[in-house]
């Protein structure tokens, strides 16, 4: 925190600074009424640089634990910077004696916002980099040894740039006992906790079961908390609605009732309009692909340029969804015999090495490059840019009831699941995601997952 303050205040100093130069050196063709001399400027920033730090703080961009995610951190310096900008032209324009030129104040913002990112993106993979060699990482024991917890570990394990060194799992399950998963041993039940945190000094604690008792998770919790342990919880489907629980009561006797989706009225005109938007402008800028792509299919294998499925959309109706073809042609009648090598476990196929995937197709699966013609899809209306995974029919009719929450919404090109490993996510954790964005639903949070997309198809991960 002490860096980026100091960082922060020599980065605003020189923001106006450079502001003043540009100005009256560069945008000499924008006349000024005068040109205000540089020394009582100059005595001026110690103020204006006191006043942006005060409203950063105020925006908790020196909060260390507050943004999960360096996009998060930079939209709050956005508006750090934007909101300091217009509260100093307020201020200058009720006190007249410390004139400003209002272009170059607008200069100082731009320049600030361009100066402060790079700095914050500086300082995170410079963070990330450390982490990655040891520095300032924290033991973490995990409390469930189920798929859930599984998952958590591979995470942990796989990046160790997140700054987290899993010691290993705690489960009451006597079958998992001393078992070896993800290179993570199975410690103990949950009796043993207490001692494990003591032994391997343990920073975190997190539960990663549904199965434990919530007596047992009390019990955790407080020795959590007399050890000065933090302590996460992963969210099971009644804590993910809990953003829609309004406090009631009948009778006297307190109730939760449960709102309505925010994706309903204004908030889903609002989204809607803007699939409409990216679509249109999505597919002007990649139509010189589809074209090529399309011709690629055509001449390396037999069958159509597009390969149409049924899938389920919006409140469980079939719709048509487009996609270059990159099996052979026929390829869903060979599937009855492959289903049972699935890869993944739940309503979901996924195999590695497909053998009715053409060399083309892997290539075009790899980055993504199949999904292109679902723009069509969004255009028409089936499907939005951002939203739970479109199932198959097959795999509808295999739902328990929770799962057609997801269906709530449409179908997104991208999503949560595309964006948090894709084919590595077992089922039931892709549904728990969808149901998070569903419940949890913002423009924001569409945007984040658009940016976060990028390198994912970038680096092809998860895909196959």
């Amino acid at each position: 925190m002490i860096i980026k303050f100091i960082l922060d205040a020599g980065l605003i100093f020189a923001s106006f600074v450079l502001a003043y130069f540009v100005r009256f050196n560069i945008l000499v063709f924008v006349p000024p009424d005068y040109i205000p001399s540089f020394d009582p400027y100059l005595r001026t920033l110690a103020f204006i640089v006191l006043l942006w730090l005060a409203l950063f703080k105020l925006f908790g961009l020196y909060e260390e634990k507050r943004f999960s995610a360096i996009i998060d951190e930079l939209a709050a310096l956005f508006l750090g910077v934007s909101l300091s900008t217009l509260l100093l032209l307020g201020f200058l324009f009720l006190n007249r004696e410390l004139w400003f030129s209002r272009l170059l104040v607008i200069n100082a913002w731009g320049i600030a916002f361009v100066l402060l990112s790079l700095s914050r993106l500086l300082l995170f993979y410079i963070s990330r980099w450390l982490r990655g060699l040891g520095w300032r990482r924290r033991n973490v024991l995990i409390l469930g040894a189920g798929e859930m917890g599984q998952l958590l570990a591979y995470k942990l394990v796989k990046d160790k740039t997140l700054g987290y060194r899993a010691i290993g799992f705690v489960d009451d399950d006597p079958a998992k006992q001393h078992l070896t998963l993800h290179g993570l041993p199975v410690l103990g039940n949950s009796r043993a906790v207490k001692e494990l945190i003591a032994k391997h000094k343990i920073s975190e604690v997190i539960f990663a079961s549904s199965k434990f008792p919530a007596e047992k998770i009390l019990d955790v919790i407080t020795e959590s908390e007399r050890s000065g342990i933090e302590f996460k919880l992963v969210p099971g489907i009644l804590e993910l609605i809990a953003s829609r629980l309004d406090i009631d009561e009948l009778g006297g006797v307190p109730l939760l009732t449960v709102s309505e989706i925010r994706l309903k009225g204004l908030s889903a005109i609002i989204k809607r309009l803007t699939d409409l938007i990216l679509s249109l402008f999505c597919l002007a800028l990649i139509s010189p692909i589809l074209l090529v792509f399309g011709l690629l299919v055509k001449l390396t294998s037999k069958g159509p340029v597009f390969f149409v499925q049924p899938r389920v959309g919006l409140d469980g109706q079939t719709f048509p969804m487009y996609k270059f073809r990159s099996m052979i042609k026929d390829a869903e009648q060979l599937f009855p015999q492959l289903e049972p090598l699935s890869e993944v476990d739940g309503n979901l196929f996924k195999m590695k090495n497909d053998p009715r995937m053409t060399p083309l197709g892997k290539f075009m699966r790899r980055w993504s490059i199949d999904e292109l013609p679902q723009l069509f899809n969004v255009l028409l209306g089936h499907m939005s840019m951002v939203g739970p995974r479109p199932p198959l029919p097959r795999e509808v009719s295999k739902y328990t009831p929770w799962h057609f929450k997801r269906l709530r919404v449409r179908p997104g090109i991208t999503g949560l699941w595309q964006t948090s490993g894709r084919s590595l996510i077992p089922f039931e954790e892709m549904v728990r995601l969808d149901v998070y964005y569903i419940e949890n639903w913002s423009l924001w949070l569409d945007c984040k997952i658009l940016l976060r997309t990028i390198p994912v198809v970038l680096f092809g991960s998860g895909a196959y």
